[in-house]
């Protein structure tokens, strides 16, 4: 019998707000990016693990890691066409 189980790595982008980015003084757009691992058993994923939200400028290319609050919130406003402040 064969046991295929594997961990990937897993990106997803929540969404894309624009705000104020803090390294290049600039209001650009911010991509919110969740990563994580993913447990895969015979070729279905189980479960995420080691998740992460990062937040990346559009302008400058800066990377900063974020809450989950914060990154839950600042898609939800981008979803309502709001700018986060």
């Amino acid at each position: 019998m064969f046991l295929f189980i594997g961990v990937f790595p897993r990106e997803r982008e929540l969404a894309v707000a624009r705000f104020h980015c803090d390294r290049c003084h600039e209001d650009a757009a911010q991509h919110i990016i969740e990563t994580g691992s993913r447990l895969w058993v015979f070729f279905l994923p189980l479960f995420t693990f080691s998740r992460q939200y990062v937040v990346v400028c559009e302008h400058c290319g800066a990377v900063t890691e974020v809450t989950r609050e914060f990154a839950k919130r600042a898609a939800d406003l981008a979803a309502h066409g709001e700018q986060l402040r």
